[in-house]
């Protein structure tokens, strides 16, 4: 029997659900309690849509736990705070649990289906929802974790980036913490339209690579819906000059698989993530990017946007 059939999940009224667009995707969200202005950040109503795309993600909110009193947990997928991951049939089993291996109690949980386009979360009760000023929409505890799945089967990644628009143009910075994404938003963040200074996703369409931006942002709370067609990538690192080096497809994809967000991380998964960044490699020209902090990275960069005019 599968986990969900065991379940008695309530159904939230069809007039209690939001919409929100990311990346091609729409995710709906419902609960058992209703919404307000201020269950999620501001930052979110850039994202909310009134009606549903073609691509749809299903989550729902519940606040009690159901009984898993009956779950085998002798031999989890994964097995590291805060979870604990099961896959039982066409089914993954997210429970949430502490620091200590050897504690038994869950503190919340999450079903979704094979592919993760339909989920049930459950909390232990209503208070953070109650709450408000939310900074995610699944709470568990970050939405990457169900957008670094579902992307993948869907020629698309979430990186750890700084994504921007410049004069049509989308460019994406990757680096790790530290390594000057938020540097160079703030440097370039009056130039054109900035996306996201920490998260971004760049997916493969039909007409060729897009950027487009997230709610995750870093340092800087500004964010944006938009979508851009991607021109460059640029990996960032800090050096006493200000330097493009354009680097070979095979030197690139050696490179790239480490700034993507990685959930659960499966075979299928990787094969789906490392097929779309060969693509990537391809057809969109990968730079190394050194930059000095100084600001003068900028004419740097507006002289390749002037050439790509």
């Amino acid at each position: 029997m599968l986990v969900s059939e065991r379940l008695n999940l309530t159904i939230p009224s069809p007039d209690n659900y939001r919409f929100y667009a990311i990346g091609g995707l729409t995710i709906r969200v419902g609960a058992e309690l209703p919404f307000t202005a201020d269950t999620f950040l501001p930052k979110f109503k850039i994202f909310r849509v009134a009606t549903p795309g073609p691509d749809l993600i299903q989550v729902t909110h519940h606040f009690s736990l159901p009984d898993l009193g009956w779950v085998d947990r002798s031999y989890p997928e994964y097995r590291q705070s805060p979870w604990e991951i099961h896959h039982q049939g066409p089914e993954w089993l997210y429970l949430g649990i502490g620091v200590d291996q050897y504690d038994p109690r869950i503190n919340n949980a999450a079903l979704f289906n094979e592919d993760h386009s339909r989920g049930d979360i459950f909390h232990l009760d209503d208070s953070a929802f109650q709450a408000g000023q939310l900074g995610m929409l699944t709470l568990i505890p970050t939405d990457q974790i169900l957008l670094a799945r579902v992307l993948a089967c869907r020629q698309a990644c979430y990186l750890h980036a700084c994504g921007m628009v410049i004069r049509g143009h989308g460019l994406a910075f990757i680096g790790h913490s530290e390594a000057g994404k938020t540097t160079t938003a703030r440097m370039l963040k009056d130039d054109g339209e900035l996306l996201c200074d920490d998260r971004i996703i760049l997916r493969r369409w039909p007409e060729g690579f897009r950027i487009h931006g997230t709610w995750s942002h870093g340092d800087i709370p500004e964010v944006s819906a938009g979508s851009a067609p991607l021109r460059a990538v640029f990996l960032i690192e800090q050096a006493p000059e200000n330097r493009l080096i354009q680097l070979e497809p095979r030197q690139a994809i050696r490179t790239l698989p480490e700034f993507v967000v990685k959930p659960l991380v499966t075979r299928a998964w990787w094969e789906n993530v490392l097929d779309m960044l060969g693509a990537l490699v391809r057809e969109v020209p990968v730079y190394r990017l050194r930059l000095d902090k100084s600001g003068a990275v900028r004419p740097l960069l507006h002289s390749f946007l002037d050439d790509l005019n």
